[in-house]
């Protein structure tokens, strides 16, 4: 079994904005796990919140966000304040 590594990401959807944890192979990049041929990137510990109005809907130890859906999807640290 491959050791991935967590990195904290959000996705912006349609309708929401999902924060949570996807896992890398250390040293990859978040566009190489999307990249591969997956329909589904599974998450945890994921904060799923509406897209317009930034209210909580559920808190998830996991989920498995269709790939198709998403608009946008960048690192939780590379926010800038």
């Amino acid at each position: 079994m491959v050791k991935k590594e967590p990195v904290r990401i959000i996705a912006i959807t349609d309708d929401y904005r999902v924060e949570g944890y996807m896992y890398i192979i250390p040293g990859g990049r978040i566009v190489d796990e999307l990249n591969k041929t997956n329909q589904f990137l599974p998450l945890t510990d994921c904060i799923i919140c509406d897209k317009n109005t930034s209210l909580e809907i559920e808190k998830v130890k996991f989920m498995a966000l269709n790939k198709d859906k998403i608009s946008i999807l960048f690192p939780a640290d590379e926010v800038l304040s």
